[in-house]
């Protein structure tokens, strides 16, 4: 099962991208008034949760692998790990935030959970490439 990381992973950081990306500018530049923009970041959140939770098991199932343990250092694998853990976390306690709190968000806090999550995304994709850059 280990064998569909990164399957998972780069469906589910184009999809968390674009929908904190989209949270975002729905708060901040578009002031609350493009409602199909805040429907498409929900619709992705929505499905990430799930692809997030598979990330997760997909990554224990790998790093389970010997070949994985013998070349990579606790010094990449840990960061990413931790980071994965703590985007599905932050995946799953954001969605109901905005599904329940979207008109009353204020727009700073709206922008500074988008720009969190997208934040998470990042770090976990660049301790992500250092992994990667291990085996090529």
């Amino acid at each position: 099962m280990g064998k569909f990381h990164p399957l998972v992973v780069y469906f589910l950081v184009g999809l968390i991208t674009f929908a904190y990306l989209s949270y975002t500018a729905y708060y901040t530049v578009f002031k609350r008034n493009m409602a199909f923009l805040f429907q498409y970041a929900f619709a992705n959140h929505a499905i990430s949760i799930f692809l997030s939770i598979l990330a997760v098991i997909t990554g224990f199932s790998q790093a389970n692998d010997p070949y994985i343990q013998q070349k990579t250092t606790l010094l990449y694998l840990l960061p990413h790990k931790l980071f994965g853990i703590l985007l599905t976390v932050y995946t799953l306690v954001s969605f109901p935030i905005f599904w329940i709190k979207r008109e009353d968000t204020q727009w700073r806090w709206g922008a500074v959970l988008g720009l969190v999550g997208l934040g998470l995304t990042v770090i976990t994709l660049i301790f992500g490439w250092l992994l990667r850059l291990m085996f090529f």
